[in-house]
């Protein structure tokens, strides 16, 4: 379950007493690196050990671009893609999984979401995703 995802993330990435690993650890999981080959390098994306290091706005460098920032690792096999992480902006875990081979659904979704929680929050960015289809505040 997406949930069960989300919740990993939290416990290894999010506030220091509820994490599952050592500082020493995950600070070796954090080394990350440019990657230099293939969609890594296209997308801009840092790899570490297990952990990527990503900018999930597809408009980077704009207002609200920290909002866009998450450490994660991305997720594809033959019928879904999956996008997941810890926003350090809004100390927050998530994960978003989509029965599509496409991964470009996934990041979109995780980049509308991203701009729902900036508006419930009072915050209008623009990531370069668009509007989500509903804010609930």
């Amino acid at each position: 379950r997406a949930q069960d995802v989300a919740r990993c993330f939290w416990d290894l990435l999010g506030p220091s007493d509820s994490r599952i690993l050592s500082e020493e650890s995950l600070a070796f999981m954090r080394r990350y690196q440019p990657m230099t080959v293939g969609w890594g390098k296209l997308a801009n994306v840092h790899y570490g050990a297990g952990l990527m290091a990503v900018q999930g706005a597809l408009k980077p460098g704009g207002p609200g671009a920290d909002w866009g920032f998450y450490e994660g690792h991305g997720g594809a096999t033959y019928g879904f893609t999956s996008s997941q992480g810890f926003i350090p902006k809004v100390q927050a875990a998530y994960s978003v999984v989509s029965n599509t081979d496409n991964t470009t659904y996934s990041g979109l979704a995780a980049c509308r979401m991203m701009v729902a929680v900036a508006a419930a929050r009072g915050e209008q960015i623009d990531l370069g995703c668009g509007a989500p289809a509903v804010v609930l505040v």
